[in-house]
């Protein structure tokens, strides 16, 4: 990958520790995780605006490894969201697509079954619930293609910002 701006940043990388390097390398990432779910948000349906409170980034990060991914249903969940939920369900119809089973209309779902097979119940029939066709496949990828421009310049803004500031913590300290 070239990027301009990324081997000057590389450079000042060196003469870092390596704690200041990943926090270097995390606010890139985040950075480059929240352009990918601004997009999202802005490629899923009309038709299931609510879902888009789903998108959200996971971040783990370690000594010297970093895992990052951004999605439906991916980062923490609002506890909120049950609760208006809840208030359609007790109308007729269900609850819809929103923010809890949005997966269901990007990604689709196999045949659902509930009865018997599930659990110890043997006396309850198995009862079908359906399937869902995926509607809109490959919305990840598609976001992660449209914002790739925007990506790099983010990441390379976001990463040189907090370069500064841990020089500057390494000014004060000495």
């Amino acid at each position: 990958m070239d990027m301009d701006g990324l081997d000057t940043i590389l450079r000042r990388m060196e003469s870092l520790k390596d704690s200041s390097k990943v926090a270097v390398m995390r606010s890139a990432i985040r950075a480059g995780l929240n352009v990918i779910g601004k997009q999202m948000k802005k490629d899923v349906d009309p038709k299931v605006k609510l879902g888009r409170k789903a998108v959200k980034s996971r971040f783990k990060k370690g000594k010297l490894r970093i895992q990052a991914k951004v999605g439906f249903g991916v980062g923490p969940r609002n506890k909120k969201q049950g609760a208006t939920n809840a208030a359609k369900a007790k109308r007729k119809g269900g609850v819809g697509i929103g923010p809890n089973n949005i997966h269901w209309w990007v990604a689709g779902t196999k045949k659902r079954t509930t009865g018997s097979r599930r659990g110890k119940r043997v006396d309850t029939p198995e009862m079908n619930r359906g399937s869902m066709p995926a509607q809109q496949p490959g919305l990840a990828s598609t976001a992660y293609e449209k914002s790739q421009g925007k990506i790099k310049s983010e990441m390379i803004k976001r990463g040189a910002l907090q370069l500064t500031k841990e020089v500057k913590k390494l000014k004060r300290i000495k």
